[in-house]
């Protein structure tokens, strides 16, 4: 990431308070940035921090399924957040986001993408993950007054300096 850049300039940069995005902010010398909770990953509850196998392992193979993983936002991995709650608190960001005057970033973690993708395009989440969707690359939102967001670039590409 050290190498990278963004190919635009933004005048606000947010934060998932985690280590590793704060990290990634610094390799890609974004300069400060504003923590924001609501940028965190989902909550795993009981499932935080295992790999799929040891939570088919301890759950068992329908584990996903049992959590509601075919009903979209109503997914609930074991004691954690709901699909459904990750997509109001990013939501909720969004429209503090648009409120705020120029261009900004915020960097993230997968579910957070997800779900300003989601709310961009009504993906339920209960398929797939969209081909279209590279979350290795970089996903450019506009946001209308109450935050709404509307894909504007879809996997962009960093540049190397």
């Amino acid at each position: 990431m050290a190498a990278l850049r963004l190919p635009f300039a933004v005048s606000r940069v947010y934060s998932s308070p985690l280590l590793r995005v704060r990290q990634t902010i610094q390799a890609l010398a974004l300069g400060e940035a504003v923590l924001d909770a609501r940028l965190m990953e989902q909550y795993w509850g009981r499932w935080e921090g295992l790999t799929r196998e040891q939570i088919f392992a301890q759950h068992g193979e329908d584990a996903f399924v049992k959590a509601g993983s075919q009903r979209g936002e109503a997914f609930r991995p074991l004691g954690g957040e709901s699909t459904g709650e990750l997509h109001a608190r990013v939501g909720a960001f969004l429209k503090d986001a648009a409120s705020s005057d120029g261009d900004a970033v915020a960097v993230a973690h997968l579910g957070v993408l997800r779900a300003a993708y989601t709310l961009a395009t009504g993906w339920n989440m209960g398929a797939a993950m969209p081909a279209d969707l590279d979350v290795s690359k970089i996903l450019v939102l506009s946001l209308g007054a109450n935050g709404t967001p509307k894909i504007e670039a879809l996997n962009l590409e960093f540049v190397s300096f």
